[in-house]
């Protein structure tokens, strides 16, 4: 039975397959056809844009020509005034910020409120001051999580230690990949 499925599901698909192909135009391709170029009327526009010999008369043939230009006289300039420039920081978000970050590193997640009152009242409830609060999308629900950002797993594992000490919970260790996909812009 199964061969007698397989058998049929091929013809099937093959019989799609010529029908498709027989669905395409029967005239030629434009390119193929000597005449039809998309170019010939571009071509003839220049050539009827060219002067003829006949339009040139003799006296032209007769004029002097200046084979050269005169040298200019040059041009001396002034010293260029030395001009600090001027440079415009903008501060980033913390969203900002950790989307500007290779997806490489690693963040350690304190806290997590569905507040940002309450991410800051655990912040300095345990003086995480160089923490960053982030504003995630979880399924639809705004929740602002407390991170502490690193280059590497083994920097973020030792600072996670540091943090269970300090907050008496054990911190989560994800990937900023991972946090940037849930980051709420």
């Amino acid at each position: 039975m199964d061969i007698t499925i397989k058998t049929v599901r091929d013809v099937t698909i093959c019989s799609l397959l010529t029908l498709g192909l027989t669905a395409c135009s029967t005239s030629p391709a434009p390119w193929t056809q000597a005449n039809d170029s998309p170019w010939g009327a571009k071509r003839d526009a220049e050539a009827q844009a060219l002067p003829s010999d006949e339009a040139i008369s003799d006296t032209s043939l007769n004029d002097p020509v200046l084979l050269a230009d005169p040298e200019p006289e040059p041009i001396m300039m002034a010293e260029p005034e030395m001009i600090a420039p001027v440079v415009v920081m903008e501060e980033l978000t913390p969203e900002q910020e950790v989307m500007a970050l290779s997806g490489s590193g690693y963040a350690v997640q304190v806290y997590a409120g569905k507040t940002v009152e309450s991410v800051e009242k655990f912040r300095s409830s345990k003086d995480l001051s160089g923490l960053t609060a982030v504003k995630t999308d979880r399924a639809g629900s705004i929740v602002y999580v407390l991170v502490d950002l690193h280059e590497d797993k083994a920097s973020a594992n030792s600072a996670a230690a540091n943090l269970e000490a300090i907050t008496g919970s054990k911190p989560w260790v994800r990937s900023i990949a991972g946090l940037q996909k849930i980051v709420a812009q």
